[in-house]
């Protein structure tokens, strides 16, 4: 008859170490995609000064910080929102028939080009609100309507849009480099190891 040997392994120690391994992976990814999310965002909100023609300051309540990745789902979030910023802000308004009533020359989309750029209005009149704030206006049929530059969600929104594309060209770099980064970095902290087996000897 033949002899029949079982070799049996303790891995319940490896089980243990993968386990952390694999939580230390997905933490490693979430700080990836988090970094990268954020470093495209910074230089976005760049892009959107430059595109729009106005301080950051303008539309900082419309570009919030970004929203983090969470355990069980590893993207990051950013919500971008309207700004309506006087036309005003991005050009010269010259009085004509009167103090407030006159023509407008200006532009927005500087970077991102294309007809929208060109805020020149012949006709317009300027009204001033109770706070201070003045609005170029224009009137349109028997409607008269404000006259607003770029908003950030517009810029973001436009697939050919400077903005859109400085957020795409940044994260999926950044992206590459964290995670390569972030990856190496958690492999070289795992040790893994099983309980060792008894000598043949």
């Amino acid at each position: 008859m033949g002899v029949e040997i079982t070799t049996t392994m303790d891995t319940r120690q490896l089980v243990e170490q993968l386990e952390k391994a694999s939580r230390g992976m997905v933490n490693s990814l979430r700080r990836a995609v988090d970094r990268s999310a954020r470093a495209a965002r910074k230089d976005t909100v760049k892009t959107m000064a430059e595109d729009i023609g106005v301080p950051r300051a303008q539309f900082a309540k419309s570009v919030p910080p970004v929203k983090g990745s969470t355990q069980g789902n590893l993207s990051a979030t950013w919500t971008v929102s309207k700004a309506r910023i006087s036309a005003l802000k991005v050009g010269a308004f010259t009085p004509q028939l009167s103090e407030l009533r006159g023509s407008f020359s200006g532009s927005t989309f500087r970077l991102t080009g294309g007809g929208s750029s060109s805020l020149n209005v012949p006709k317009s009149f300027v009204l001033r609100a109770s706070n201070g704030a003045q609005l170029l206006m224009i009137r349109h049929g028997k409607d008269i309507k404000p006259i607003y530059t770029e908003s950030p969600k517009t810029g973001l929104g436009q697939s050919d849009g400077a903005p859109r594309k400085t957020w795409e060209r940044v994260a999926e770099r950044e992206l590459q480099a964290n995670v390569a980064k972030e990856m190496q970095a958690a492999l070289d902290g795992v040790s893994l190891s099983v309980a060792p087996t008894p000598s043949d000897e």
